[in-house]
């Protein structure tokens, strides 16, 4: 016999979930994870598609011209709704996976790096400036490593007070340091500023070396409570 499915309107939404996205991304994408959830989309599936549309927005950014920049700049949006869906459609159908949750964290990942790709490939195109090739592979990198250093010192040291270069607020609600980069990146793309996103992206990514620095002391102070 078939086993009914079932929903949680209750816990589609994140426990913990940063102002900005609760009060925009998430009125979009809950409605867009339910319908979702009941034509049999799995979280899996929306986080391919997402992969999809920001590759469709790093082939857009890629050509350089505002035309393309524009268009880019509505498949970058999409991409960022679809990274919200992917978690809300799991949490919906109450089918939460250690295989979902790492294909969420890795589209996380792979957006930002093809969202820098493309605007680093179109800025040189425009410009014929290779010195652009090398502050866009270094601007990624960043961006990608001080994510990557944020979430594993997180999982390491169990910490949730210190994400980003912000703490929690005493709401309990974390400052979208994040999703407010990502915004300005795409607004500075969308104002046929590309090179500005990519200073931008660079400069605001040295926290890396913060997050670095935070997870040292956080890995010292265990090592010596330990012995």
């Amino acid at each position: 016999m078939k086993q009914k499915k079932t929903y949680s309107k209750d816990s589609i939404n994140k426990k913990q979930e940063n102002w900005l996205a609760k009060h925009t991304y998430r009125k979009i994408a809950n409605p867009i994870a339910v319908y979702l959830a009941k034509i049999n989309a799995t979280s899996v599936q929306v986080s391919i598609f997402s992969i999809i549309t920001s590759i469709i927005a790093c082939l857009y950014f890629s050509k350089g011209d505002w035309k393309s920049l524009a268009i880019g700049y509505v498949f970058f949006q999409i991409t960022i709704i679809l990274d919200h869906v992917d978690g809300a459609v799991a949490r919906y159908t109450n089918n939460q996976t250690m295989v979902g949750s790492w294909f969420d964290k890795f589209s996380n990942k792979l957006y930002r790096f093809l969202f820098v790709l493309g605007v680093t490939l179109g800025v040189y195109k425009t410009t014929g400036d290779p010195f652009y090739l090398i502050l866009g592979n270094i601007s990624g990198f960043l961006w990608i490593f001080a994510l990557y250093i944020s979430e594993t010192k997180r999982i390491f040291f169990k910490f949730k007070d210190d994400i980003t270069l912000f703490k929690e607020s005493g709401n309990r609600q974390i400052f979208p340091f994040t999703l407010i980069v990502s915004n300005i990146f795409g607004i500075l793309v969308l104002s046929n500023n590309p090179a500005a996103a990519l200073w931008f992206v660079a400069i605001i990514s040295l926290n890396a070396f913060q997050q670095i620095y935070s997870a040292h002391k956080y890995w010292s102070k265990e090592k010596y409570v330990k012995l």
